[in-house]
């Protein structure tokens, strides 16, 4: 019976070439496998000559599959004799190293490239192997300069990718998962003295130990005049504590970083380990800075290593956790001085088919450059020599042909080239007075056999009646002294100031502009603020004369909105809406006003005495008329007649009053009306006096007793009781 794990058969399975499965290794065993981070991926293991899983199963360039279910290709078979025990050694690697057999094509080659995303280079690893591996990229990666990739065969392309992105692969067969780092950082794998250790050998190194790092790019550039700020807070504080580190102008004096361990390592004989970064690569100082931080992070602390053996509970418990390549693991042994160190298992030596046999894990906190990227950076230099000897001899024919191709080369150029005793000659074809002179004072260009230079380039700088094209990249460039100056640097450009932020005159590199004052004949403005200042003799045009403002001060407007007052001798035309109108300002009387909060036009004499037009006078539009501060009157509007209301008197005072039009109405036509309406009067008075309203009986007299109006009494009679 054979045990399954993770749905893979509990021993070793072996297929031919073609992935076409021959059986099951029944007769192997010393089954090791060893892996270590983007380097070695190989399985070991021994078999019987006389066994049928040596004769049958294992064929050179054929597969073997592990319990993983991961497949490792059979490189090589050890025979061994030991009296007349007859042993194969069968040495095998990770598919993912069958990368080396597809070779780079040149129509992919890239000899240099700026801003490239890692994704576009492991698209061209796929792409030259024809679709048989796929590289996922599963973080997030800053993109990178590159240069010259593409040289070799496909796993060094990927050891490049790798190099350059900072980045690490884990296979899984022919699909690559490329991620920052490989593992679990948060592993629960615990390697504890008393519970699984084995055994341990702990060493700490400082011999790369760096507390201060020099740095240089591409054509021995720093970052020496870039300003401070593009520093740590942290990073600046160490520079500023060092005298003449950063200049008065806030700009970098110094290209080295100093590490925030520096005080606890330093001595009055040493009091800094100093080490160089070179990155030729590079043309960025914001690209050197971040791979200053990186090396400096490495180094600034002893290096750590630890060998460990530690007991595979995992194999007798499921439960148990279980180590993995790129993992972070605690280590505790306080006698070896192992007290919670934490790093990562950065090489694996397992033994998966053995219950007795234990994984040997190296845990560090740096990453040894590996023997196998070695051999891949040395493989184009290997396979030259190999072309070259053959056999353990040179090859003549080789030499031959490079002495051929060298005359070739040295036959076209020596009618250019030419040896004197000012240095070398570049002369032309076409006229022998044009010539570059390359000396040991600099270089020359001469457009008269040398006897004058038109242009020069020595220690002093550069001689030239006209520079012509693009200027490279410089760090600042300066013209003038003092606060007397232009300067072009990484701020921008600023005149009349040593200080970029002082300077009267500056553009900084996202475009905006200082200046004390701006003359132009012509300019186009998408948006803009003025503060201050004044805009004169020019016209306003805005939306294609939405609004506009002319010279002689006329403005037009198709809407618009205002706040605080307006001062005009007359408006004209239009309509205005929704707005208070008064002749007086408040509080000052006589004044008339339009109202747009009460909807109403009023007219005043002062505070008590005014009249009002209302839109609402018992239901209907009305006047009202206040005096004292007491309605007196109103005059409203009713559907089909009109309302005139006095609370007490109501006079109409007139020579003559007309009623519908026709009805003449005058004072000596009402006298007679005046007489009859007192004679009227004068008899409701006499009525009201003598006649009874009211009758009042008193039982205990008998009398009956009537009265007017006014509860005067005007009649009595006596009734007798019965």
């Amino acid at each position: 019976m054979i045990a399954i794990i993770n749905g893979n058969a509990a021993t070793l399975q072996s297929y031919d070439r073609h992935f076409q499965r021959i059986g099951i290794l029944r007769d192997a065993y010393d089954i090791t496998r060893t892996r270590r981070i983007n380097a070695d991926d190989t399985l070991t293991f021994s078999v019987p000559m006389s066994s049928d899983d040596f004769r049958d199963k294992l064929p050179l360039k054929g597969h073997v599959k592990d319990e993983r279910g991961q497949y490792y290709v059979i490189n090589s078979r050890q025979r061994n004799r030991e009296d007349r025990k007859l042993t194969a050694q069968i040495s095998c690697s990770h598919v993912m190293f069958k990368l080396a057999d597809y070779k780079f094509p040149y129509a992919s080659y890239m000899a240099e490239g700026y801003g490239i995303h890692i994704t576009q280079l492991t698209a061209l690893i796929q792409s030259a192997t024809g679709g048989r591996f796929s590289i996922a990229v599963d973080d997030t990666f800053d993109l990178a300069d590159v240069k010259a990739f593409g040289g070799g065969n496909c796993l060094e392309s990927l050891n490049a990718v790798l190099t350059l992105y900072g980045a690490e692969v884990e296979p899984d067969n022919f699909t690559l998962h490329v991620r920052k780092k490989i593992g679990d950082s948060a592993s629960d794998y615990r390697v504890q003295v008393t519970r699984n250790l084995l055994t341990a050998s702990f060493t700490d190194s400082g011999a790369s130990l760096c507390t201060r790092l020099f740095c240089e790019m591409k054509d021995s550039r720093t970052w020496i005049g870039q300003p401070a700020s593009i520093l740590t807070p942290e990073e600046r504080s160490r520079l500023e504590a060092i005298p003449g580190a950063i200049d008065g102008a806030g700009n970098l004096a110094v290209n080295y970083l100093v590490s925030q361990y520096a005080a606890d390592w330093s001595s009055d004989s040493v009091p800094y380990y100093d080490d160089l970064l070179t990155e030729q690569d590079v043309t960025d100082p914001l690209k050197l800075l971040e791979a200053a931080r990186l090396r400096l992070a490495e180094r600034e602390v002893p290096a750590l290593e630890v060998n460990v053996s530690a007991a595979d509970l995992f194999k007798i418990d499921k439960d148990e956790a279980r180590p993995g390549l790129g993992d972070t693991v605690t280590l505790v042994d306080p006698a070896l001085g192992l007290t919670g160190i934490t790093a990562r298992i950065t090489e694996m030596t397992e033994y998966p088919y053995a219950a007795d046999q234990h994984t040997q894990l190296t845990v560090a906190n740096v990453m040894r450059r590996d023997f196998t990227q070695i051999l891949a950076d040395l493989e184009t230099s290997r396979r030259t020599v190999d072309n070259v000897f053959s056999g353990g001899r040179i090859r003549a024919d080789v030499f031959e042909e490079f002495a051929r191709l060298a005359v070739i080369d040295v036959t076209a150029s020596k009618t250019e080239v030419k040896y004197d005793t000012r240095g070398i000659v570049l002369q032309s074809t076409a006229d022998a007075n044009d010539l570059v002179l390359l000396t040991s004072n600099g270089i020359v260009i001469s457009t008269d056999g040398g006897a004058t230079a038109r242009t020069a380039i020595t220690a002093n700088g550069v001689a030239a009646e006209q520079v012509i094209g693009q200027l490279g990249n410089f760090v600042s460039m300066v013209i003038g002294a003092d606060n007397n100056v232009v300067k072009i640097n990484t701020n921008g450009i600023s005149a009349g100031h040593a200080d970029f932020n002082s300077a009267p005159f500056r553009l900084d590199m996202a475009g905006n502009l200082t200046a004390n004052s701006l003359t132009a004949n012509y300019a186009h403005i998408n948006s803009s603020n003025f503060t201050d200042g004044a805009i004169v003799g020019s016209s306003i045009n805005v939306g294609s004369g939405m609004f506009t403002v002319t010279s002689g001060g006329i403005m037009s407007a198709v809407d618009g909105n205002f706040s605080g007052s307006i001062s005009a001798s007359t408006i004209s035309g239009g309509t205005i809406t929704g707005a208070h109108i008064r002749t007086a300002a408040g509080g000052v009387y006589p004044c008339a006003e339009i109202s747009n909060t009460d909807n109403l036009f009023a007219a005043y004499r002062d505070a008590s005495n005014y009249v009002k037009i209302e839109t609402d006078i018992s239901g209907a539009p009305g006047v009202r008329f206040v005096a004292g501060g007491v309605v007196i009157g109103s005059l409203a509007t009713y559907p089909g007649y009109l309302d005139i209301w006095g609370p007490e008197t109501l006079s109409l005072r007139a020579p003559n009053v007309l009623i519908n039009g026709s009805n003449a109405v005058n004072e000596p036509m009402l006298e007679p009306i005046y007489e009859e309406l007192d004679n009227v009067n004068s008899l409701a008075t006499g009525i009201q006096y003598s006649a009874g309203v009211n009758l009042s009986y008193d039982p205990s007299t008998g009398n009956l007793k009537m009265y007017n109006t006014f509860g005067d009494q005007i009649a009595m009679v006596n009734i007798p009781s019965a």
